[in-house]
């Protein structure tokens, strides 16, 4: 009788986000008198913004996407008026374009899809990076009719794999 050896069924490597939300905006909360910026384990303050660890609790993840991260940022301020949160990001693919969602913060257990990605491009060392990031409209409605609208430019993000502490 012949052995083969199976070949193990490869596990994707975890990967991390590294986004900036908007840098404009963080630099105005970060100076306002109350103004808090916040991460929330597993999320981490980094060099390029805020670091988000990919969910192990999502089986099969496989580039491009969809790619689940785990962790949140909060922006608060103006006496509470000003809170915005950015919980377990995910980046997913439909209709041929890219989607950046997080956690809908009104309605528990959904995805919001806050920003649109006009491209998804793989870069060297398993790197892959988003770019033409436009909030939608119902990113939008996070803003309460503020300044941020339909369209208004993001951060482009970073996933890099993860090696070690970062």
């Amino acid at each position: 009788m012949e052995r083969t050896e199976q070949s193990q069924p490869t596990t994707p490597s975890p990967r991390k986000l590294r986004w900036g939300v908007k840098a404009s905006l963080i630099a105005y909360v970060s100076g306002m008198s109350d103004g808090h910026v916040a991460a929330t384990p597993p999320a981490t303050v980094s060099d390029d913004g805020f670091a988000f660890p990919s969910d192990p609790a999502v089986a099969g993840e496989s580039a491009p996407a969809p790619l689940h991260f785990r962790g949140t940022v909060t922006l608060s301020g103006h006496s509470g008026m000003l809170r915005l949160v950015f919980a377990d990001p995910a980046i997913t693919g439909a209709n041929g374009g890219w989607t950046l969602t997080i956690a809908d913060p009104h309605e528990p257990g959904a995805r919001l899809p806050f920003a649109s990605i006009a491209a998804l491009v793989a870069g060297a060392d398993e790197t892959l990076r988003g770019t033409g990031l436009r909030l939608t409209e119902a990113g939008a409605d996070l803003f309460f009719s503020g300044p941020y609208t339909a369209g208004t430019e993001l951060d482009d993000f970073e996933i890099r794999p993860e090696r070690g502490p970062q």
